[in-house]
């Protein structure tokens, strides 16, 4: 926060230094070009804009828009209206205004509006505000997505294009605030950051329509994508289950998992799947991936038997169906034993010997849960202290720790904690890998698949790869996913239909009044 206030004063002076004449030449006062947010009230008459956008000027993102816009009127206004110096005003971050106070022949146009009309209704003009409100509908509201992987398997598909509520959860401000809109970390074909390091705005959110609860599908930043490094609003997205609540403990016993002794049970929509063995006296592979079926290994046919094994990622309603399609089939949930170790990475915390179907107890912190630190539970909380909530954090050699420069053998946590897991269990990176999500990494929760498309084999044409049952429908809630694409199409062929009737109407209405 230190960062940018120290930037703002440091904008706010040269602002001064460069425009104070300019203010002057306009009829304004001088001193007027120094003082923070006076300033840019006097400058949005100067340029003949409406009061309002002091808001958009200074919201993180689209302000840096914003900003580039006010820079080219305030040349244009002073007479200087070519390409080259339009140009000038975004390469140099209207420094270039100081060349034209000092250096250059300034005179304020009166008339000034009229030519501004023309680049506003110019597709310059379109586009800059385009991108102005769609950074704000981004930042604040609804967010496009998509799911590039199968962790979620079961109830979102890769392929399935989301709508991000941001606001159920209340729209976090920006902590990145001079970035490039429209982006995530970096800027597309160009491998280079999107953002500027060093300045960034505490955690801050707008007030919640709805608490994270248990079940809820949510989209968060990734804790572990290089956190000492990266922005929290610039790690990379990942969307899973909320399994767990800040306060509670969580037991997975052969897979299936218990919160506060309760065995959890799943809407409809959430349909978590596990590895399983198949194994069946015909080669039927083909017929499971028409059903959609997701094999962890290519299946094995033995021709000398004639049978055929596989490994799958399924869920029971799938397995059931499987079952009754092939009778005989051989079916083996593959679960690891409570003494078995991961072997596909660290489980997290280190050292408790849990595995991805055997894991806990674990509790999930809250804010102001004091916890008494040992040498056993310091991995549990390690990132909590040095990572999540910025401290220092030193383990001594005796067992005890110092934290912030002070020896203490205890910690009191400043933010709630979740736990997330993806639906497709056996091949979901989640809580169980790498820990808590903090609650600033939080981001939304998706609203509606807008769009799902079936991987491009090469052969399908695209039509036949849409999946039309999950077009329109909503991933959140009780009951069977449902597409509402057909009540769409019918409301706006209704609302067409009575736009087109009225319209003529209208002009009937009209044109006997012309007669008269």
């Amino acid at each position: 926060m230190s960062n940018i206030i120290i930037l703002f004063i440091v904008m706010q002076v040269l602002h001064a230094i460069c425009t104070w004449k300019l203010y002057r030449l306009a009829g304004y006062k001088a001193w007027a070009a120094a003082v923070p947010f006076y300033s840019a009230w006097i400058l949005l008459k100067i340029i003949d804009r409406p009061w309002w956008w002091i808001i958009l000027l200074y919201t993180p993102v689209a302000g840096c828009v914003m900003a580039f816009v006010i820079w080219t009127d305030m040349t244009r206004a002073f007479g200087y209206r070519s390409t080259m110096w339009v140009i000038l005003s975004i390469v140099t971050l209207g420094l270039s205004l100081g060349y034209i106070s000092y250096m250059g022949q300034p005179v304020y146009d009166k008339e000034y509006r009229l030519h501004r009309q023309k680049l506003d209704s110019s597709v310059i003009g379109a586009l800059t505000f385009a991108v102005v409100a769609a950074s704000l509908i981004k930042t604040f509201t609804y967010e496009a997505f998509t799911i590039p992987t199968s962790s979620m398997e079961g109830s979102l598909l890769v392929g399935d294009f989301l709508f991000v509520n941001k606001m159920k959860y209340g729209s976090r401000i920006p902590m990145t605030p001079i970035s490039a809109p429209l982006v995530h970390d970096s800027l597309p074909g160009m491998g280079i950051k999107s953002y500027i390091d060093g300045f960034s705005l505490p955690y801050m959110r707008t007030p919640a329509l709805n608490d994270v609860k248990r079940g809820d599908i949510v989209v968060f930043n990734y804790p572990a994508d290089n956190p000492k490094e990266k922005p929290i609003d610039k790690r990379a997205n990942y969307v899973k289950r909320c399994i767990a609540l800040p306060g509670d403990s969580i037991f997975i016993k052969n897979g299936y998992v218990t919160v506060n002794g309760e065995k959890q049970e799943w809407a409809a929509k959430a349909r978590p799947q596990w590895a399983h063995y198949l194994k069946y006296d015909k080669r039927i592979s083909g017929e499971l991936a028409a059903m959609g079926v997701e094999f962890a290994y290519t299946p094995i046919y033995d021709a000398a038997t004639g049978k055929e094994t596989s490994y799958v990622y399924i869920s029971q309603e799938m397995l059931d169906e499987i079952k009754s399609m092939y009778p005989g089939i051989i079916t083996r949930r593959l679960t690891m034993s409570l003494d078995e170790p991961s072997t596909l990475e660290d489980i997290f915390p280190d050292g408790r010997g849990f595995n991805i179907d055997n894991y806990g107890p674990l509790y999930i912190p809250k804010a102001g849960d004091v916890i008494t630190l040992s040498s056993e539970n310091i991995s549990q909380y390690r990132d909590i202290i040095y990572i999540y909530e910025g401290n220092t954090l030193t383990e001594q050699e005796d067992g005890t720790f110092v934290i912030n420069g002070i020896e203490t053998d205890s910690y009191t946590i400043k933010q709630n904690y979740y736990f997330m897991m993806g639906d497709n269990r056996h091949n979901s990176l989640d809580s169980r890998y790498w820990g808590y999500v903090p609650e600033d990494h939080i981001v939304g929760s998706p609203a509606m698949i807008w769009m799902s498309l079936a991987a491009d084999d090469g052969k399908t044409p695209f039509f036949k790869r849409i999946r039309w049952e999950r077009v329109m429908s909503f991933p959140s809630g009780d009951g069977e996913l449902k597409s509402y694409l057909l009540h769409v199409a019918v409301g706006a062929v209704i609302i067409y239909g009575a736009s087109t009737l009225y319209s003529r109407h209208k002009k009937k209405r009209s044109g006997k009044k012309n007669q008269k």
